[in-house]
């Protein structure tokens, strides 16, 4: 286990912990939130093993002061008492974590009022992200098993399958947040009670270049469900900026890397 303790970084030691976990429903979500506030306060790349009981006090003192507070404090405890079982610290680090009771509504509400960003998905996209995620959970647990063997071997500085293995997991993480970070904000679009008549996130748009007279057909969706090779563009992209919230026979001006391109929207659905 000492190699495992040598070569672990924080972000890596919350995977195989994440791993571990079989929560009910909602849970496994839940504690990965509190638990990547914790990673990204250390550092993603900081070895788990340097993390010095000091510094758990200070996260404990900056984290302090509400029920929100006081459950991610908890996720953290859990996952440092975890970490010191596996032989992952040479302290257990969860002892320096001081939970204290929320102190005023005013704190809390300050925590709650951080606002995020609405992202509108379409049913389909919604569908798409959400099975990604069960996939890349299940993923969780075979890779930290091969970190684990692959730590066995006591050569760790020209271990290939551990680095490999520590990449992997560290992609299937950062996939994760990302994913649960968008469905967190996600609002999901329900085309048919829209008005078909103006263009937003769902909504198909037959355009033709006014220049060369060539039609495209593209279907406005978010940044998270783009395909362009699929006629699918983001609502954040040239076109899809140009086109939102516009009508059936209006022009429009696109900047594309080929220059500026004027189109008329032919039809809407």
């Amino acid at each position: 286990m000492t190699q495992v303790t040598e070569s672990l970084t924080v972000l890596e030691a919350v995977g195989v912990y994440a791993g571990s976990l079989r929560p009910k429903d909602g849970e496994q979500t839940e504690a990965h939130k509190q638990l990547l506030r914790f990673v990204s306060w250390c550092g993603s790349e900081r070895r788990i093993s340097e993390i010095a009981p000091s510094e758990i006090g200070e996260y404990s003192d900056q984290s302090n002061g509400g029920t929100q507070s006081a459950e991610r404090l908890q996720e953290v405890k859990k996952f440092l008492a975890f970490a010191s079982k596996q032989g992952l610290t040479e302290h257990n680090l969860a002892r320096h974590l001081r939970i204290r009771k929320a102190r005023s509504r005013a704190k809390l509400s300050g925590e709650d009022e951080r606002r995020a960003t609405v992202i509108e998905l379409t049913p389909e996209g919604h569908e798409n992200l959400a099975a990604e995620l069960e996939d890349l959970k299940a993923q969780r647990g075979p890779i930290a098993a091969q970190i684990r063997s692959a730590a066995a071997d006591k050569d760790v500085r020209e271990n290939v399958p551990l680095e490999a293995a520590r990449e992997h997991l560290g992609q299937v993480e950062s996939r994760i947040l990302e994913i649960e970070n968008t469905l967190t904000a996600a609002v999901v679009v329900d085309p048919s009670a829209r008005k078909r008549s103006i263009i937003q996130v769902g909504s198909r748009v037959w355009l033709k270049d006014l220049s060369s007279g060539r039609e495209t057909q593209y279907t406005v969706v978010s940044a998270s469900e783009a395909k362009p090779l699929e006629g699918k563009v983001s609502d954040e992209s040239p076109v899809g900026k140009a086109v939102i919230q516009r009508r059936e026979g209006d022009e429009v001006q696109v900047q594309t890397p080929r220059g500026s391109v004027k189109y008329s929207i032919l039809k809407v659905s």
